[in-house]
């Protein structure tokens, strides 16, 4: 970019003498090119001296320390035939939309970043997706680029497209999961609670188990306690995260009143998915808890709130067992299946 270029991207009506030094990327020691440039610049009309502001006390090459831009956005028709010229050389990708040829000043004052876009997509091979930050990294040299709203901004007006340039978002929860095998029709059982969840991972990844109370999974994924359930579509957005495929998800966490309505929550926040009890779970807690007596739950929650809608698979005398705990505001935590119940064959 010629220094017209770069002072009409600058911005500003006045430059300072330093400014004026390191956007021409010329060393301050170099006292006669500066001069040279400088008074050229002068001559062409394109500064203009602010005498008032001084001088830098050179009586051989005597530079003012500061400057007026004279240069103004379409006042110089070569200065736009050039701009043109060098958007007509852009890859087709950055061209398309034809917002660049009908918008140079900002194609003057994104330059930077249309230059590093350029050379990526010139240079870009067939390969798999990355996350947004580490193809940001690539393409400028810093993480955060693809991020600022500018950027956003101006890749829309390009038309320019998370896929045109290979990246993708990370969901905002990246849950813990362990899924052996992708495969386009999953079924994935969240717990609630770290110990259970890291147990059944235990048990598909050192003892290959697929089933688990007789039923058939895919995977497990750890709820993390309401952040399953805090966040609007987090489930939906880790489901596209893995490419959409067609997930039905198992739900189980403690008995309790939190428990239940972290599960109705989670459902609620993300109607486009099948979410259910992971029923044979929670029976085989009801049946080791017969013997004990619950603990009292450490939370005080949902009062009077009755969670009938959601018992409907289990028999009357479990939910009269379910709704016993409930009422008295009682705790059978997940933990009560110790990891030598899970392996039971």
């Amino acid at each position: 970019m010629d220094i017209k270029h770069k002072l009409l991207k600058y911005g500003k009506k006045t430059i300072l003498l330093e400014d004026l030094i390191t956007l021409m990327k010329v060393e301050e020691a170099d006292t006669k090119a500066l001069f040279d440039m400088i008074s050229r610049m002068v001559s062409d009309k394109v500064l203009e001296p602010m005498k008032g502001s001084g001088n830098n006390g050179n009586r051989i090459y005597p530079m003012f320390k500061k400057y007026r831009i004279l240069i103004e956005e379409g006042s110089n028709e070569e200065l736009n035939e050039e701009t043109e010229k060098q958007i007509r050389q852009l890859h087709p990708a950055l061209r398309k939309s034809g917002y660049l040829s009908l918008h140079l000043q900002g194609y003057l004052k994104h330059k930077e970043v249309i230059d590093s876009l350029n050379l990526y997509l010139f240079s870009k091979k067939p390969g798999e997706s990355v996350s947004r930050k580490e193809r940001s990294f690539e393409i400028f040299g810093r993480e955060k680029v693809l991020d600022d709203k500018e950027v956003k901004s101006l890749l829309r007006h390009l038309e320019i497209t998370d896929s045109d340039l290979g990246f993708y978002d990370t969901p905002e929860y990246c849950f813990h999961d362990y899924i052996p095998e992708r495969k386009n029709d999953l079924r994935l059982l969240i717990c609630e609670n770290k110990d259970i969840w890291f147990n059944i991972r235990r048990c598909m990844f050192e003892d290959h188990f697929r089933r688990l109370f007789g039923v058939d999974i895919d995977g497990v994924v750890y709820g993390n306690g309401n952040k399953v359930s805090h966040k609007q579509g987090a489930l939906v957005e880790y489901v596209r995260f893995m490419g959409n495929p067609n997930v039905t998800f198992l739900y189980w966490g403690d008995i309790d009143r939190e428990g239940f309505d972290i599960f109705r929550r989670t459902r609620e926040v993300n109607t486009s998915l099948n979410i259910e009890l992971f029923l044979p779970g929670y029976r085989k807690m009801i049946e080791r808890a017969r013997n004990i007596t619950p603990e009292d739950s450490p939370s005080s929650k949902k009062e009077g709130v009755t969670f009938d809608d959601l018992f409907e698979g289990f028999s009357a005398e479990e939910r009269s067992f379910l709704n016993s705990v409930l009422e008295d505001n009682k705790l059978i935590p997940q933990e009560i299946i110790p990891y030598t119940v899970l392996s039971e064959r």
